[in-house]
């Protein structure tokens, strides 16, 4: 087993170590199960998230191998460039990568815990949604795009938020291992595909779009018909 950890979790390392084993026995308290599973875990006071990626097939098996990183290690490395950058996401702990016959098999990921309120549920979940909190997240994104970071699943389940005395909404972005960095703002075309996965709800899609274009400066019928044209492009090819 491959183990790579924070400085600052090193002497929780004999704790981190035995992850997988746990994880195998179901240890921990169950928080999602889809393609992934996640769990809290709990040690000596600490919290730990651990999310286990699915077993790779037998290509997969050799690209991780041998010519790409696992989402493991990436969710890992993109976590320090997020916060490198300014954009804030849970703090990684560690990542690990089990092999067998000299092959990879299944990588963990172990950041700290957020329990940060999802956007999702106040936008994209409530009829009559916060029209403040999204303009806030279209802020956030904007500067999320000046920065260089384009996250790879960009949808409002992985935007966690609260807000402060002041009434300023704060961020943290999750799910982040399929991100992409630019130097600088990327093109005005990777910034419209890049939000194209944002919602498939209509009406808050088109909020949404008219709030980004106002904030560029863009023109905003111009920019909401392009927008539709490519969330109508992505939803046809979902279903076939």
């Amino acid at each position: 087993m491959k183990l790579v950890f924070s400085d600052t979790y090193r002497e929780y390392a004999d704790y981190i170590r035995q992850i997988p084993e746990l994880f195998e026995r179901g240890e921990g308290e169950l928080l999602y199960s889809e393609r992934n599973e996640v769990r809290r875990m709990e040690h000596q006071g600490k919290v730990f998230i651990v999310k286990r990626y699915k077993r790779v097939n037998a290509i997969q098996r050799l690209v991780y191998t041998f010519f790409r990183r696992t989402k493991a290690a990436r969710a890992y490395l993109f976590a320090q460039e997020f916060r490198r950058r300014g954009i804030d996401t849970p703090r990684e702990i560690a990542y690990m990568e089990t092999f067998s016959h000299g092959l990879f098999t299944v990588g963990y990921f172990v950041s700290e815990e957020c329990l940060w309120r999802e956007v999702a549920i106040d936008l994209r979940n409530r009829e009559d949604y916060d029209r403040d909190l999204g303009r806030a997240v279209i802020q956030h994104l904007v500067l999320m795009h000046s920065r260089g970071v384009l996250h790879g699943d960009l949808n409002l389940t992985n935007f966690l938020y609260r807000r402060e005395a002041d009434g300023h909404y704060r961020f943290m972005l999750i799910d982040i291992n399929r991100s992409h960095f630019t130097d600088g703002m990327p093109s005005d075309s990777q910034c419209l595909h890049n939000m194209v996965r944002i919602t498939h709800r209509r009406d808050l899609y088109e909020f949404l779009i008219r709030q980004y274009a106002l904030l560029r400066g863009w023109p905003i019928d111009a920019t909401l018909r392009q927008s539709l044209r490519l969330l109508d492009r992505f939803e046809h090819k979902r279903l076939f």
